[in-house]
């Protein structure tokens, strides 16, 4: 599996408002990435009835993966993570977590915009997967992805690149 990596800066975006930029994750960096995925998970499942802490906490250790994770920074602070794979035949979104000031400003659309463009330059499709009841989802949509699959937690979503 070889590990994909966003560029230092971005550019800034149409509805962003400051610039970010990502850097690698350190091992001081679980924690915060933990609290991330905890509370979305937390509000994104108690609207579906399946919200447990000892069901949902060791799958994010068992996912996180900090050579695969960039820590998204604005202003000098820390303020979400992206943690993305590239397999033989995919690339896979496996997180993508703002804090509650930062959402919806259009950080999470230019994130996934420019992994769709990496995907497309090698050829190669973008999957994730996102909880029952979470927003994303139709940001997702709106950005070309369709559900293939589902299980009690989650959704399989995957994007094409077109072919030319």
């Amino acid at each position: 599996m070889k590990v994909w990596a966003l560029g230092e800066r971005i550019a800034e975006g149409r509805r962003l408002s400051d610039e970010f930029c990502l850097r690698p994750a350190k091992p001081r960096d679980f924690d915060f990435a933990r609290r991330l995925y905890l509370d979305g998970a937390r509000r994104h499942l108690a609207k579906i009835g399946r919200w447990n802490l000892q069901r949902v906490g060791p799958k994010f250790r068992q996912g996180y993966r900090q050579h695969q994770a960039r820590i998204i920074r604005a202003r000098g602070k820390d303020i979400g993570f992206i943690q993305v794979a590239e397999f033989v035949g995919r690339l896979h979104l496996r997180q993508l977590h703002l804090v509650p000031g930062y959402r919806r400003r259009g950080i999470g659309s230019r994130l996934i915009k420019d992994l769709q463009q990496r995907a497309a330059g090698v050829g190669k499709p973008v999957t994730l997967d996102v909880m029952h009841g979470n927003p994303a989802r139709r940001l997702y949509l709106r950005l070309g992805f369709r559900q293939i699959g589902r299980d009690p937690d989650k959704a399989q979503m995957i994007w094409r690149p077109r072919r030319e």
